[in-house]
């Protein structure tokens, strides 16, 4: 087993790992923790609109952010990392960060889009020659809306990245001596 397939398997405890040690290092103040939560709450909007079209292991999805970018959810962690990263204040805590996403998230990103060429074929080749693999592209999707279903946002527990998040800028902000 290679580095990239341990970080596939172990990314979410890996991700906690070096949240924990960003929190550490960071200095935030109350204008950094200004300037990173839209990117933080953006980010996991992204997730958390993801998730309600992701039917994983069963159909290819393509459509809602599927349509702009092929690793939304990813997408959307980059920019909860990013955002805790500014609210960091501290040049560390972003080069850390950075390097820690591209280790693990490009790895993971490849594996996963071996799985998916593997499972879904000449429908995933399509997908692949016209949709970028994660900067979005906003111009009209060849892909229709599709359906939002909440019930697939709670099936993938995105309630827990809202708790963490919520519990990382508490902490930050204790750490800039303010109060929740």
């Amino acid at each position: 087993m290679n580095f990239f397939e341990i970080a596939r398997r172990h990314r979410i405890v890996l991700s906690g790992l070096i949240g924990v040690l960003l929190i550490y290092l960071s200095r935030p103040t109350a204008v950094s923790l200004l300037a990173g939560l839209p990117l933080v709450l953006l980010g996991e909007a992204t997730r958390t609109w993801s998730s309600g079209y992701i039917r994983k292991n069963k159909e290819l999805a393509t459509d809602g952010p599927y349509a702009h970018t092929r690793n939304p959810l990813y997408l959307g962690s980059f920019g909860i990392g990013l955002g805790f990263a500014v609210m960091g204040n501290h040049v560390g805590v972003l080069s850390i960060f950075l390097a820690a996403f591209g280790l693990v998230y490009w790895g993971v990103i490849r594996s996963e889009e071996g799985y998916l060429a593997q499972a879904f074929g000449s429908r995933f080749e399509h997908y692949v020659r016209t949709v970028p693999r994660f900067l979005p592209r906003w111009a009209r999707s060849p892909y229709g809306a599709g359906g939002f279903d909440w019930a697939l946002v709670w099936k993938h527990r995105e309630y827990q990245a809202w708790a963490g998040i919520a519990g990382g800028v508490a902490v930050l902000l204790l750490k800039t001596g303010a109060t929740p």
